[in-house]
């Protein structure tokens, strides 16, 4: 411990001399001594201030000539912002706090820093004599979140403007090719932009389930579908696939299927069941269908399922087409 709080001459303080502390602040002070976390405390009207080595980095410069001094002396700079959270703890409540900003100056020059920390009161008998602080920056955490969502939001700016250039040059190469099969090509790479947005809004940590089915069906009136289920996230993989699947399942229903007429439905439910997933799709109200004659691209995404690696049950009902999707919620984070 360094000398200049261990030796510090609490005599020349308003608390007077160690020997004459009374026991709740002798022990108040042992413990705050002895913990790696940094610590603070004020004890007295005067809201002398106290803090452990731990503490030190926190105040820079300030120490340590801010020992035994008032706090609201040593953190002038931000006292408007943490003296109702002081004044709430004196008065017997207790202060929890994650991630507040508050502008220091402990070097010089202002600083935007962020705090996640804990007030407790320090009693004498029944009498609150001051506050204990445990205090964790979390600075470097904010910055470095910040720094990551920004390259986050230019990776998804670039990813999308790549989507877009690969859309003209399709365009102009397919121009002789049916309409049919160029409109399906380049609905398949909006599906994947409508992906991209759900990723890029999760920091590329994935997606929610019901959101990627969401803006994969974006294109269809609120009328004429539902779906519904509990959270499920999806890694950023997970999610583009499928994206791309529910834009299949949506686009066939269009061509062949229950939303080809005015009085067809489409339902989405999903549930999640011993770390399983069950996603059903249901087309009603629609042509009579049959199974395709021949698989083609969007036949073999489909039938690869949720994760691409399978899990997928297709009915061709006279009633309307069904899918039944199933997959280990384990694999829908797998990278």
């Amino acid at each position: 411990m360094p000398e200049s709080i261990y030796e510090f001459d609490w005599s020349r303080t308003p608390i007077g001399p160690k020997a004459s502390w009374p026991p709740a602040l002798l022990t108040s002070y042992q413990i705050m001594m002895d913990t790696g976390f940094a610590a603070c405390a004020t004890w007295g009207p005067e809201r002398t201030l106290m803090y452990n080595a731990a503490y030190i980095p926190v105040l820079g410069d300030k120490h340590p000539s801010a020992l035994g001094q008032p706090i609201d002396r040593v953190w002038h700079e931000v006292w408007n912002d943490i003296r109702p959270l002081v004044e709430r703890t004196l008065a017997g409540g207790r202060v929890y706090l994650e991630d507040l900003p508050l502008i220091l100056n402990r070097s010089g020059v202002p600083e935007e820093t962020y705090w996640t920390f804990s007030y407790s009161p320090l009693r004498d008998g029944e009498e609150i004599m001051g506050i204990l602080d445990i205090a964790i920056e979390t600075t470097s955490r904010i910055q470095a979140e910040r720094h990551r969502q920004l390259l986050v939001e230019e990776s998804g700016h670039r990813v999308k403007n790549t989507l877009a250039l690969v859309q003209a040059i399709a365009r102009r190469s397919l121009k002789d090719i049916d309409r049919e099969t160029a409109a399906d090509f380049e609905n398949r790479l909006l599906a994947l932009a409508r992906a991209q947005d759900v990723l890029q809004m999760k920091a590329f940590q994935g997606g929610d389930l019901g959101r990627v089915i969401s803006l994969a069906l974006g294109h269809l009136t609120r009328e004429r579908f539902e779906f519904d289920g509990p959270p499920v996230d999806l890694s950023p993989r997970v999610a583009q696939t499928v994206s791309l699947v529910v834009h299949e399942l949506a686009t066939n229903a269009y061509k062949y299927g229950a939303l080809s007429v005015s009085g067809g439905r489409l339902s989405v439910h999903w549930t999640v069941d011993e770390g399983r997933l069950a996603l059903t799709w249901t087309e009603r109200g629609g042509p009579p269908v049959a199974a395709p004659a021949k698989s083609g691209f969007g036949s073999r995404l489909i039938r690869r399922g949720l994760t691409g690696a399978g899990g997928a049950e297709l009915t061709y009902d006279p009633d309307g087409f069904s899918a039944v999707f199933s997959a280990p919620v384990v694999r829908l984070k797998d990278d």
